[in-house]
C-alpha cells in the first residue's frame, strides 16, 4: 500500500495473485476522498477563469428577471414569534385550486393545527444559512416559480434554490419568515 499526497489523497492497494498456470494479475484500487470545496468551485461553480473564457467567447449567461407570481396572497396572516400562524377556516373563504400543496405538520396533541414545514438550517460554523421547505406535493416546478417570484430571485439561477433528495426544497439565506408569511397568505 502507498499513500498519494495532496488534498484529495488516494489510497492505492495492489493485489497480486500468482498462479502456476496464469501469470500474476495485479489490480489497483483507488479510494478517493471527497473533493474539497475549492476543487468543486473550480470545476463546477463561478470560477473567475471560467467566467473570463466565457466572456471572451460571448457565452455570458444573463440573469433573467424574477418571474411574476400567478397566485397573489388571499389574506393577511398573523405569524407569531414562534412561526405559527392559524390557517384560515373553511367557512371564511374558498381555497383556490393551486397546482401545488404544502401540508402542515401533524401528530400534535388533541388534533391541534400544526406548523408550516419551513425550517432554517445553519451549517459551517454559522456562516452558511439556508431555508428548507418540506412536504411540498403536486407541481414542484410551479411552486419553485412562485417561490422565486415571491422572494425576488432570478428565474435561471439554480444555485440559490435547489431540490434535495426526499422532496425538500432548499433556499440560500435565512428566508424562513418570508416563506411562512407567503404560504400562510396563500391559505396553507
Amino acid at each position: 500500500m502507498s499513500m498519494l499526497s495532496g488534498r484529495t489523497a488516494a489510497l492505492v492497494t495492489r493485489c497480486s495473485t500468482p498462479s502456476t498456470t496464469t501469470p500474476a494479475i495485479t489490480t489497483t484500487t483507488i479510494i478517493r476522498n471527497k473533493h474539497s470545496s475549492r476543487q468543486i468551485n473550480r470545476l463546477f461553480k463561478k470560477h473567475p477563469a471560467n467566467e473570463r473564457v466565457a466572456t471572451r467567447l460571448g457565452q455570458v449567461r444573463e440573469q433573467l428577471p424574477p418571474p411574476t407570481p400567478k397566485y397573489p396572497p388571499i389574506f393577511e396572516p398573523r405569524v407569531l414569534s414562534n412561526g405559527w400562524s392559524k390557517p384560515p377556516s373553511q367557512e371564511d373563504f374558498d381555497m383556490p385550486e393551486y397546482p401545488f400543496k404544502v401540508e402542515r405538520t401533524r401528530n400534535k396533541p388533541n388534533d391541534a393545527i400544526g406548523f408550516l414545514p419551513v425550517y432554517s438550517k445553519v451549517r459551517i460554523g454559522g456562516t452558511k444559512k439556508t431555508t428548507v421547505i418540506k412536504k411540498v406535493s403536486g407541481d414542484v416546478d410551479a411552486f419553485l416559480t412562485e417561490l422565486r417570484g415571491t422572494l425576488g430571485l432570478s428565474a435561471n439561477d439554480n444555485d440559490v434554490v435547489r431540490i434535495r433528495t426526499g422532496g425538500a426544497i432548499e433556499v440560500n439565506g435565512n428566508r424562513t419568515r418570508e416563506v411562512k408569511e407567503w404560504l400562510a397568505g396563500l391559505g396553507f
